[in-house]
């Protein structure tokens, strides 16, 4: 049984991100889901545990930053008629997350479709 701080919330939510050690690229995403304390990341790329990443999500013409840690990354498959497209899920620990900031991306973002 999983047992957790923050609850976590199913979320999608498109973000950028970049790798700490790479020189500046920034890619984008879209989050699986959010909690208190980490995310889950939708990547073209495998990142390996412990990179480190930094992340930016826009809400009304602000920019949240958020840095995290790697802790996971699985490849996920999706067959369709034309060919396999695969992905990675990787979940991040949020470092230092302030709970203010936390609260307005899961406020603002909650209920919205992209």
């Amino acid at each position: 049984m999983e047992s957790r701080l923050y609850e976590r919330i199913s979320l999608p939510i498109k973000l950028t991100y970049e790798v700490r050690t790479r020189p500046r690229i920034v890619k984008e995403s879209v989050s699986k889901d959010i909690s208190g304390n980490g995310i889950c990341l939708s990547l073209k790329e495998k990142l390996l545990p412990k990179t480190m990443l930094d992340i930016d999500i826009t809400i009304a013409d602000n920019n949240v930053k958020l840095s995290g840690r790697v802790v996971w990354s699985r490849r996920v498959e999706i067959t369709t008629d034309e060919s396999p497209v695969a992905y990675y899920d990787t979940g991040v620990e949020l470092l230092d997350a302030d709970p203010i900031n936390i609260n307005r991306i899961i406020t603002h973002f909650y209920g919205k479709s992209f």
